[in-house]
């Protein structure tokens, strides 16, 4: 077992402002190790509008995590011969759950307690990030944070739990993994689903398994050479390509009539302005292109195969 001082905390705070710098994530990550907290620390603002900070007390909406607190709360009822499960007795149960695990940042509730963070949905600008604030789901919302999440990870039998997701009108994403001794919760106010990859990313680090950082979008050098290496056609699917071109040491995407800069991140990876869009180019072990692959503000995406 891999010990919390072995854990490197500047490596998972590098992974939260790199997600904060592209517009990603703001809000909570949360590490724990056989019980005890080895790391928290919090990114970016959890209301825009009055500059409200995050702190261990602000609350998040997190949509289907609601679903842990109704799986443990059933499995409680199970000894005592009930094995109803109408909304009453539900309710009941994680009432009575959330009390005896003395969780004291947790309701559900419809609309947005005092201390719960504004949620926002990220849009690329011309001048950068922007955010705009979105509605709540009108429904009755689990608002719950790290600490208290950590809580209910631990009370529960299950050695192996993950489970990620997003609101699509509420503006929040997150992501809870249990994986053995370690916890992780990834708490955001950004709509964008990456909280899971960010906590598969961190559990990666705690293994001291090869991790993905995504790139800044910011200008790199590369060859002219290399340039023409990608240039060429890529296979969408039956008869649609994209095409990639190399002008005056630049490189250009052709979607239709469409032509757009890919401005380089890295040796193999291009951004594009105004969008989430990156493009990655994959060599095979004969060192020649074999694909791309298309990105949409995530560390993973299409591949699609280049024209031989």
């Amino acid at each position: 077992m891999v010990s919390s001082e072995a854990f490197n905390l500047r490596k998972v705070d590098t992974l939260g402002s790199r997600y904060n710098q592209l517009g990603r994530f703001s809000g909570s990550i949360l590490v724990a190790e056989e019980g005890e907290i080895v790391y928290q620390n919090f990114f970016g603002k959890a209301d825009h509008k009055t500059n409200m900070i995050f702190t261990e007390e602000t609350l998040f909406a997190a949509g289907s995590l609601s679903e842990l607190f109704t799986e443990v709360a059933l499995e409680k009822l199970k000894p005592e011969g009930n094995s109803a499960s109408t909304d009453a007795v539900v309710e009941a149960a994680t009432a009575a759950l959330i009390a005896e695990l003395q969780l004291k940042n947790t309701f559900f509730q419809q609309q947005a307690p005092a201390k719960a963070a504004t949620g926002y949905v990220h849009s690329v600008g011309y001048a950068g990030p922007e955010v705009e604030p979105v509605n709540s789901d009108q429904q009755p919302q689990l608002w719950t944070t790290a600490k208290d999440l950590q809580k209910l990870l631990e009370s529960i039998p299950k050695k192996n739990i993950e489970k990620e997701g997003y609101l699509e009108n509420g503006g929040f994403s997150f992501a809870v993994r249990k994986n053995g001794e370690i916890i992780v919760v990834v708490l955001s106010n950004r709509r964008n689903p990456v909280a899971g990859e960010m906590a598969k990313s961190i559990e990666q680090l705690w293994k001291r398994e090869p991790y993905q950082l995504p790139l800044p979008r910011k200008e790199s050098r590369v060859s002219s050479a290399l340039l023409e290496e990608y240039a060429g056609a890529y296979l969408l699917g039956p008869g649609a390509e994209l095409k990639v071109v190399t002008e005056n040491d630049s490189l250009f995407l052709f979607m239709g009539p469409q032509k757009v800069h890919l401005k380089p991140q890295s040796e193999n990876q291009f951004f594009m302005d105004n969008t989430e869009a990156a493009i990655r180019f994959e060599k095979d072990s004969t060192g020649k292109v074999a694909y791309a692959e298309l990105l949409d503000g995530f560390l993973s995406g299409k591949e699609i195969p280049k024209k031989q």
